[in-house]
């Protein structure tokens, strides 16, 4: 397949991302897991992507974070760490207000 981001490529920088590194180490999580959900998350965008439309870097930012919300969840953090812009986005511990404000902002189309 040709993706518009290689799997490898996605997992690779992630670990760009604050908190991913320590997430993958303390949980132990393989690396073909790893790569296994890299490259769901690079076909599900190469199969939503426009071929007309550009890629750029905060499509790619919003693809890691997909990705690192998805590592999130298989290795049952899910509720305890979440994704966040501060202003970058990092791993940081699951806040519910915070979880809160964003349901509300997704529900109201902003």
């Amino acid at each position: 397949m040709n993706y518009i981001v290689d799997p490898q490529t996605l997992l690779f920088n992630s670990h760009r991302i604050k908190g991913f590194t320590e997430l993958i180490r303390d949980t132990r999580v393989a690396q073909w897991d790893l790569l296994e959900l890299a490259t769901e998350v690079a076909e599900e965008w190469t199969d939503m992507w426009d071929e007309d439309q550009g890629f750029g870097s905060s499509d790619m930012t919003y693809m890691i974070q997909q990705f690192i919300d998805r590592v999130i969840d298989f290795v049952g953090k899910d509720g305890y760490l979440m994704t966040k812009f501060t202003p970058g986005l990092s791993v940081v511990e699951y806040s519910e207000a915070d979880h809160h404000n964003q349901v509300q902002r997704m529900e109201s189309g902003i």
